[in-house]
């Protein structure tokens, strides 16, 4: 048994957050219907392995709702529907007649969720923008500098994943409500206003006393080994961790220092500590400060994250079978379920793949076909 097994999810939201919230609720169990243009469908397929990576667990069927009759075809699928998502710009969804109060009356219990850059109201409402323009916005990237304090851009989508999981939240609380009341509800999920959530104890620090610096604990950062290899330590104030490092690495001279003062004296101390890692070998440090107790990490790179015995061992790397001689590697579903665990049923399909069996699903005979 799967969480959302029998819910039925219209998704029409493409390129990033749209599909990783639906690859999620497909992990979980929903029948994920991948609605895409006749004309190259999704824009993500022009990235392959992108494309593969957040679209499993769904079939796919074209539409082409400038015409009556997709829209139609589009309606009568609503009619069973439990979720439907579009990722167009504000305004876009009513011009096509595919709206939430358009398919609401259809259905009252549908669930229906736009994930949009700013929202579907407010002053920038209407305003262009991908990932890096709402960080930006958000003050996320006055958190990400290099030493000369220019802004860094991520090698990861913030936004587009956190609004894709945002949306995912906003469609699980609107089904728990549904429960209670009989009736759907409209989620209106902003790339930008999920980035100001998660930027929010650094504005909460903000708010108590005018400035968002902190000063890190001298033993939380990057370090470099002397084979050139960098890793990381994360002691984040606890005193009982530093005093282990210090025993670890031979600076026996700088344990009791309290977590308050190693903040104020961290350039002193962090200089201690790189001169120290200067003389061991990345494998030699791992060694020894994970004998010590002491939170660290090697920066792994793509192969090493892929090859990792304990992602391997939770399977957050699975090997999908495509055909008896024939598999991909696609990432795992991040929550394990005791009871009704998420799983990979299938890879990412081709544009339109299972249009006729979609109708055929919805009641559409043959000869209408």
């Amino acid at each position: 048994m799967l969480s959302l097994e029998g819910k039925i999810f219209l998704d029409m939201a493409h390129q990033y957050p749209g599909p990783y919230c639906s690859m999620l609720l497909g992990d979980l169990g929903a029948d994920v219907v991948k609605i895409e243009r006749p004309e190259g469908g999704d824009p993500a397929r022009l990235l392959p392995g992108f494309f593969t990576s957040i679209n499993r667990n769904k079939r796919s069927m074209t539409l082409n709702l400038k015409f009556p009759v997709a829209r139609e075809v589009l309606y009568r699928l609503v009619e069973k529907a439990d979720i439907f998502t579009e990722g167009f710009r504000p305004g876009v969804a009513k011009r096509l007649e595919i709206d939430y109060q358009t398919l609401s009356a259809i259905n009252p219990r549908l669930i229906y969720c736009s994930i949009s850059g700013y929202g579907q109201d407010g002053p920038y409402r209407d305003l262009p923008g991908h990932d890096l323009s709402y960080m930006g916005m958000a003050g996320v990237l006055e958190c990400l500098k290099d030493n000369e304090g220019n802004p860094i851009a991520p090698g990861i989508a913030i936004g587009d994943l956190s609004s894709g999981m945002f949306a995912t939240i906003g469609i699980l609380a609107a089904l728990l409500a549904r429960e209670k009341t009989g009736r759907g509800q409209y989620v209106d999920v902003s790339m930008f206003d999920g980035l100001v959530s998660l930027m929010g104890t650094r504005l909460g620090l903000f708010f108590d006393t005018g400035s968002t610096e902190r000063v890190m604990d001298a033993g939380y950062g990057i370090f470099k080994a002397g084979d050139g290899k960098h890793f990381t330590l994360s002691i984040a104030h606890e005193d009982w961790f530093w005093d282990q490092l210090c025993s670890a690495i031979g600076i026996e001279e700088c344990k009791g220092i309290s977590g308050m003062e190693r903040r104020e004296r961290r350039e002193e101390l962090v200089a201690r500590l790189r001169s120290a890692f200067s003389k061991r070998s990345l494998d030699e440090w791992m060694e020894i400060l994970q004998k010590a107790d002491v939170p660290c990490s090697p920066i792994h790179g793509f192969r090493e994250v892929s090859e990792d015995p304990h992602i391997r061992f939770r399977h957050m790397i699975e090997d999908v079978e495509l055909s008896p001689d024939k598999s991909i590697r696609q990432v795992g579903f991040p929550i394990k379920l005791s009871e009704t665990p998420a799983t990979i049923r299938r890879p990412s399909p081709d544009l339109g793949a299972h249009t006729e069996e979609i109708l055929m699903q919805f009641g559409y005979s043959q000869a209408q076909i």
